[in-house]
């Protein structure tokens, strides 16, 4: 029997986590990611980390997986985000070999998302899983015929980046109009600080929980709105009418067995999936007609970590 240890790296949070052959948790370990602290303070954090995890291992650790929360160029096992200063280009699964001893396998949080759901989430059983984290961004794995659909150039899958949105609202990648600029955490968010400069009076609930405009998060939003707020389930129904249109655009396009969603803004559960059904109610077409069902993550803030270890269990 052996074990293997999986890694999730965050923009706010980092996991390294201590798992049977089976996938079964054996330990994990939490912390807040240094935003400062760039790429080396990560992996001074991965060395001792893992070097304490591996001290409790009853068993040899065979193998690592990463998910890390920005682009990864999976044929080169390379880091490629350009978001997080030092790590363009960083061949994280080789330096995890050469510090380690173990063979490690590297991927993005969405693919890492996808892949942890269809293990061991919300997708087992299924043949085909396109799992969406919403969060600070928009993201998405694909699942198909069993496999991680990743494209030519590892860019499948990027939902967050469909030109949807009349908006003038520059996203995070310089486009205009993205699907991120109107469903994501940080859209959400926006939103409602908007909304408490204009109408302080409407935003009440929001403002009591935040404490000032500009502290309101897309978390705030979706407890005032899960309370009842009025104005916190407008703003969630509208980033939920947007994610509606992108979730049958892959419906008609992918039909995949199940759409799962992640992510903080997910936690948000039957405020956000009855708007998202009614909208898809509205917009269906009685001649084109789908099984495919819509769910909340089961792994929770947990999906990339698991897939991390499905990475890792392959690698071995």
């Amino acid at each position: 029997m052996n074990n293997v240890l999986a890694v999730d790296i965050g923009g706010t949070q980092f996991r390294v986590g201590l798992f049977d052959d089976q996938g079964r948790r054996l330990v994990i370990w939490e912390g807040a990611t240094s935003r400062g602290g760039g790429r080396e303070w990560m992996l001074k954090q991965l060395l001792e980390q893992c070097a304490t995890l591996r001290k409790q291992s009853d068993y040899p650790v065979k193998a690592c997986g990463i998910s890390f929360g920005g682009p990864v160029d999976f044929s080169q096992q390379k880091v490629s985000s350009v978001h997080t200063p030092g790590w363009a280009g960083f061949p994280l699964s080789a330096w995890v070999r050469e510090n380690l001893g173990v063979p490690c396998l590297l991927d993005n949080d969405a693919n890492a998302g996808a892949l942890g759901e269809f293990r061991f989430g919300a997708g087992r059983g299924t043949q085909s899983l396109v799992y969406i984290t919403l969060s600070t961004g928009v993201g998405s794995g694909l699942i198909l015929d069993g496999k991680v659909y990743r494209g030519r150039d590892s860019l499948a899958g990027e939902i967050g980046h469909l030109p949807l949105a009349p908006s003038g609202t520059v996203c995070s990648c310089g486009a205009v109009g993205c699907l991120e600029t109107v469903c994501s955490g940080s859209a959400i968010a926006r939103t409602a600080q908007e909304w408490a400069a204009r109408r302080p009076e409407a935003v009440t609930r929001m403002l009591e929980l935040s404490g000032s405009p500009e502290s309101i998060t897309a978390k705030i939003v979706v407890e005032a709105a899960s309370e009842g707020d009025l104005a916190a389930d407008s703003i969630i129904r509208e980033a939920a009418r947007w994610l509606a249109r992108a979730l049958l655009t892959l419906i008609r396009v992918v039909n995949p067995d199940k759409i799962v969603l992640g992510g903080g803004v997910a936690q948000a559960g039957k405020v956000l999936l009855d708007p998202i059904h009614e909208t898809l109610q509205a917009l269906g077409s009685p001649s084109i007609s789908y099984s495919t069902e819509i769910v909340i993550a089961e792994l929770g803030s947990h999906s990339p970590l698991y897939g991390a270890v499905a990475l890792a269990l392959e690698s071995a």
